[in-house]
């Protein structure tokens, strides 16, 4: 690997114009000895590691310690540096970040103003699922390089993950003025877009990202849920049905430059890795199975290899070495994930539940694997540990939109509307612009007797949605028929009931009217309009209800109506 060394870039330039102290240059021999210390970095066990793995860290890390111990002059500092950067990047790769962790941090003391080291912090926080640190990371990597377009998508995606809407916008939308072919920032813009409720901007966006990278079939389960919210079902399923889980590639030197760190035979791995992500699926699956013929216990080659098959339409041979990749490391947790979804495809959904459940206890801070085990428990009918798992999510992280959305959709099935309601106002602050949301709570507040919230719900989405026919009728009935005196406003419930009969004079709405005269005290209004109701319910139906005509009775009797305590 001596070629892929990297340079720790020392040189305090740039501190230097700013007037602050310069940083220690490489060659300053007793800077490093200083600052690079192998005994503080713990030595992570490679007991899950291949045999080769095992040596080669072993090897270098006794090589990174001599070296550093013997750095007399500065050629000699820069070259013990570089081994133990070298060192470093190895723990990464293999994602052993307790070790890691520690030696980055020493080798951003040495270079504080060297952005690959601040970059690589941002990957392991993003690894690890420490997302606020990971945050911090990738704001000092931009302050470094404000123009690094793999960052900003990153930054876009933490944001993103943390509801933070308008700092994604920002981030994706930085990144695409750099690199206005990214993808992955138009994929980033058409996922705010679809946050905010905006489905038709984020339609646009999907099929934009799919025109220009159609093998991130991973767009396709977002283009789907998007034209699923539109109300395109047809189209909705047939998207979600071409998603195999192929993110959209990134223009990433430094992450692709450490995927070359390990004991394949690195080359051929990297082509392999490059073909996939560029769509070259059968030239992948060729360097894959070369890798396997020279060692085929690797796990990672398996891995990838099912997840190219899958693309070039081989399920049998992909579940085949999906299977292999669990057996060499049971603790692959991506492999449980895809198999599971590979054996739901085919029908053999109890087998890939038990997968989905596997995944998410490898990686509990994996929220979208824990996303998919709830709704896979939902399916099979385990609601209480769909719930669970739900409120689970939630607890780690409360802007998990989805996972709010199907707890609200459990909750009120078990007959649970305050609870739901809860939760849908959770929704409602995190998907400000969608419209059904905020429909839904005033309703599930309704219907659960919390009328002064139902109202103040309804009265929220009116001033975002004044044109939408089905808030300003339930806000009317509210206001006409609450049984808390603080939710009734017979003058307010009269002008939106009129307002919806004048667009749509159905008998709901005519009645609706006539319950908002009661409520303003204008009884005689109030019985000619129930009797224009009457009529209508006669014309469409032949009979009239029982419960209509009470009503009638009611208004007759100089009398307004009163809902239910419960709302029903």
């Amino acid at each position: 690997m001596g070629g892929l060394l990297l340079c720790l870039g020392l040189a305090g330039a740039a501190a230097a114009q700013s007037g602050a102290q310069e940083p220690p240059s490489a060659g300053d021999a007793r800077k490093v000895r200083t600052l690079l210390s192998l005994d503080a970095v713990p030595e992570p066990s490679l007991d899950h590691l291949d045999g080769g793995s095992r040596e080669r860290i072993a090897a270098d890390r006794a090589a990174a310690a001599d070296a550093l111990a013997g750095a007399a002059t500065d050629e000699e500092a820069q070259s013990a540096a570089n081994s133990f950067a070298d060192v470093c990047l190895q723990y990464l790769h293999h994602e052993l970040h307790g070790a890691a962790s520690v030696c980055l941090a020493q080798l951003r003391l040495l270079a504080p103003n060297d952005f690959q080291w601040a970059y690589y912090e941002l990957l392991l926080r993003d690894a690890t699922g420490d997302l606020e640190r990971a945050r911090l990371s990738a704001r000092a990597a931009l302050e470094l390089r404000p123009g690094d377009t793999a960052t900003l998508i990153r930054s876009g995606d933490l944001y993103l993950s943390g509801g933070d809407l308008d700092a994604a916008e920002a981030a994706y939308a930085r990144a695409l003025e750099v690199r206005p072919e990214s993808a992955a920032a138009r994929f980033g813009l058409g996922r705010v877009a679809m946050d905010r409720g905006r489905i038709e901007q984020a339609i646009a966006a999907f099929e934009d990202v799919l025109g220009s990278q159609p093998e991130g079939s991973v767009v396709h389960h977002h283009l789907g849920m998007a034209l699923r919210a539109n109300g395109d079902t047809a189209r909705a399923r047939a998207e979600l049905a071409l998603n195999r889980q192929v993110p959209i590639a990134i223009v990433d030197p430094l992450r692709d430059r450490l995927q070359l760190f390990g004991v394949k035979t690195e080359a051929r791995f990297d082509r392999a890795v490059r073909a996939a992500r560029s769509g070259r699926h059968g030239e992948a699956v060729a360097l894959y199975r070369e890798l396997l013929a020279e060692d085929d216990a690797d796990p990672d080659v398996h891995f990838n290899l099912a997840r190219s098959l899958i693309e070039t339409g081989e399920p049998v041979a992909a579940e085949d070495h999906l299977r292999r990749a669990i057996d060499a490391r049971p603790s692959h947790g991506a492999a449980h994930f895809n198999l599971a979804l590979l054996l739901g495809r085919t029908g053999r959904t109890d087998e890939g539940a038990r997968h989905l459940e596997r995944a998410a206890d490898i990686d509990p801070e994996n929220l979208q694997w824990r996303l998919a085990r709830a709704r896979a428990r939902a399916g099979a009918g385990n609601v209480d540990g769909a719930r669970a798992e739900l409120e689970a999510i939630v607890r780690l992280d409360p802007g998990a939109v989805e996972a709010h959305r199907l707890l609200a959709v459990l909750l009120l099935e078990s007959g649970e509307p305050i609870r739901a309601a809860d939760h849908l106002a959770a929704l409602a602050a995190l998907t400000p612009d969608d419209l059904r949301v905020h429909f839904n709570l005033g309703l599930t507040r309704f219907q659960s007797g919390q009328f002064a919230a139902a109202r103040a719900a309804l009265e929220a989405a009116l001033n975002r949605f004044p044109g939408d026919l089905a808030v300003r009728h339930l806000l009317a009935r509210i206001l006409a028929t609450s049984p808390d005196p603080s939710a009734r406003d017979g003058a307010q419930a009269v002008a939106l009931a009129q307002s919806v009969v004048d667009e749509q004079p159905a008998v709901d709405h005519l009645e609706t009217l006539a319950m908002a005269m009661a409520e303003a005290g204008r009884f005689a209004e109030a019985v000619s309009w129930q009797q224009r109701a009457l009529n209508r319910e006669r014309e469409t139906s032949g009979v009239n209800s029982p419960q209509r005509l009470e009503r009638l009775r009611l208004y007759e009797a100089q009398q307004p109506l009163r809902a239910p305590a419960d709302g029903r």
